[in-house]
């Protein structure tokens, strides 16, 4: 646990948070269904059976989370099929050329997301056989589609996407959501802020309530924006969904909790567009086993505000600092 001494941060007029990675760990349901969907997308779509346990594949979709481009899950999951079927097309088949080339991939991107991605392998061979063939991020691609079936299962996608699936009737692995936040901090936190609590997530409205359950009541349900219900543009690090909650709200300051580059980079872009508002970023490292140190090091090298381990561990801050 570590923060910037100084500052009251209870002071706060609100406290905004992100959801996945935060107040939910999705190890076990968003990782699972990158994976589940590649695995899909290369058998049904270009005949490539692959045992992606065979890859660091966990490692490589937070490293992908870390370069600030991918809060979006099914973006992530496009950069991995395109790089897998872009390695079979450069002849790059066995295990270690492959890692390797992710690896070495992933040390160019940058926060502009998935066309860093094709910007980089377009360096060294065409890729639009390839893109032709995923049609992603076009409007009923077959990315999205597998997705947002394996992740949702057939009652949620049909009440999300008001359509009936054609891929998936299994079990849904939003199921797989885990509550990280306990009921005791949220409660406290809403207290302390005079129950201005939002969120900000990259999921939609109806995956948010369906996995945090009991605890949206406490949030702010008219003032929180679901980002997969809103245009692509507005995706973070845009700093739209901020503007629409501080214009909302009438705020003048806020305490922004989040787990990825992305969360930081919208906090500091709003920051600069409105002239240093205050709002400061808390980062919170230690749901993903795997990049929990990595994760720690970046907000560090970045100059997080508040850096935690775990979101249970805001009150303390709260307490140490009260004047």
């Amino acid at each position: 646990m570590r923060y910037k001494e100084g500052i009251n941060y209870s002071e706060y007029d609100a406290i905004i948070f992100d959801i996945d990675g935060v107040l939910i760990d999705v190890i076990d349901s968003y990782n699972q269904t990158i994976i589940k969907t590649i695995q899909h997308i290369l058998d049904s779509n270009f005949k490539i059976k692959m045992n992606l346990t065979c890859i660091p594949i966990d490692k490589i979709i937070s490293k992908f989370r870390h370069t600030g481009g991918f809060n979006n899950d099914i973006d992530t999951t496009y950069s991995i099929i395109l790089t897998i079927v872009f390695c079979k097309k450069i002849n790059k088949y066995n295990r270690s050329e492959i890692i390797n080339f992710f690896f070495d991939l992933l040390e160019k991107l940058d926060d502009k997301g998935i066309l860093s991605v094709e910007n980089e392998l377009e360096k060294l061979v065409d890729i639009e056989d390839i893109k032709t063939r995923l049609e992603y991020p076009k409007d009923d691609n077959i990315i999205s589609t597998v997705f947002n079936e394996i992740f949702y299962g057939p009652d949620l996608f049909k009440e999300q996407f008001k359509k009936n699936p054609k891929y998936y009737f299994g079990k849904p692995l939003i199921n797989n959501d885990k509550i990280i936040i306990k009921e005791k901090t949220i409660r406290n936190l809403s207290k302390e802020f005079n129950g201005k609590l939002i969120l900000i997530s990259g999921r939609s409205r109806v995956a948010s309530y369906f996995s945090l359950n009991n605890i949206s009541e406490y949030f702010i349900k008219d003032a929180c924006i679901f980002l997969e219900d809103e245009k692509r543009e507005y995706a973070k690090p845009s700093t739209y969904s901020i503007h629409k909650v501080f214009n909302q709200l009438k705020l003048n300051s806020a305490i922004y909790v989040g787990d990825s580059i992305e969360d930081f980079l919208m906090v500091e872009r709003f920051r600069y567009e409105t002239g240093g508002t205050k709002i400061v970023f808390c980062g919170v490292y230690g749901t993903n086993a795997n990049s929990s140190k990595e994760l720690k090091r970046l907000f560090e090298l970045k100059g997080a505000d508040i850096i935690v381990e775990n979101v249970n561990d805001i009150p303390n801050i709260l307490n140490n600092t009260k004047k």
